[in-house]
């Protein structure tokens, strides 16, 4: 790969990004997204050396463009497939311990059912408007009120589901002090390989962050509890986050 990045433009740097986020939010194959990436930054370069503009490449429409290339380009259906299993099972891993800290492991038909459909619309919705962010240059604001929005459906999908489910539904499975220990055991098992698959520490950090505080403020009941390990949970959170970005963009 052509390191171009630190003499290309903001303006060629930004329409990079913004078609890697578009493609990929398409469901295309990474490597071949990484393969276009590469061939445009080396002609965005070229034609920077020229004193010419990124439309001298993409054209007047960057939109156009972007559609463009993804028609040409193939859905990666057995990649997305992986994703949204690893997505769904590591959702499904996150619910166990955090039933398991909290009173036991039981799950109604309903819950069985519609977490799985809940993540995968999650998962559609923030498709859909990563690539409407992608096409459109909006404010950090805008953006912002978008990913908060995104945030806020999500919520609104799992909340209404346990609630519905606690109101309309009957345990359909129920774990014992054996059958917890080893649905414990295997979901973090999960967050370990999917850490491995991913090549990141996201996947153990996150949960470490969300459970943690709970685990450690036992000491404090009720309000007390929820309260203190909520705030350190979210500060948490976002130091790691700050962390991720600095360490980004100083590589």
């Amino acid at each position: 790969m052509l390191d171009v990045n630190k003499t290309l433009s903001k303006e060629s740097q930004t329409f990079l990004e913004n078609l890697r986020l578009y493609l990929f939010s398409s469901g295309k194959k990474t490597d071949a997204i990484e393969d276009i990436i590469e061939e445009l930054e080396v002609h965005l370069f070229e034609a920077e050396c020229d004193e010419k503009s990124v439309e001298h490449i993409i054209g007047s429409s960057p939109k156009e463009y972007m559609k463009l290339l993804s028609d040409e380009m193939s859905v990666d259906f057995k990649g997305w497939f992986k994703y949204i299993l690893m997505i769904l099972f590591g959702a499904f891993s996150y619910l166990i311990i955090d039933k398991a800290l909290n009173g036991g492991i039981e799950f109604s038909f309903l819950e069985i059912i519609g977490y799985p459909m809940a993540g995968i619309l999650s998962i559609l919705v923030y498709m859909i408007s990563f690539r409407y962010m992608a096409r459109h240059k909006l404010s950090m604001f805008k953006q912002g009120v978008i990913l908060f929005a995104l945030g806020m459906i999500s919520i609104a999908l799992f909340a209404g589901l346990i609630i519905f489910s606690g109101i309309h539904s009957t345990t359909f499975i129920k774990l014992e002090n054996t059958g917890t220990i080893v649905a414990v055991i295997l979901a973090i098992s999960i967050f370990i390989l999917i850490s491995i698959w991913s090549k990141t520490w996201v996947s153990i950090i996150i949960p470490i962050l969300l459970f943690a505080p709970k685990l450690l403020l036992t000491n404090y009941q009720g309000n007390v509890n929820l309260i203190l390990s909520s705030v350190i949970t979210m500060l948490s959170i976002l130091l790691y986050c700050g962390y991720t970005i600095r360490k980004t963009k100083s590589d």
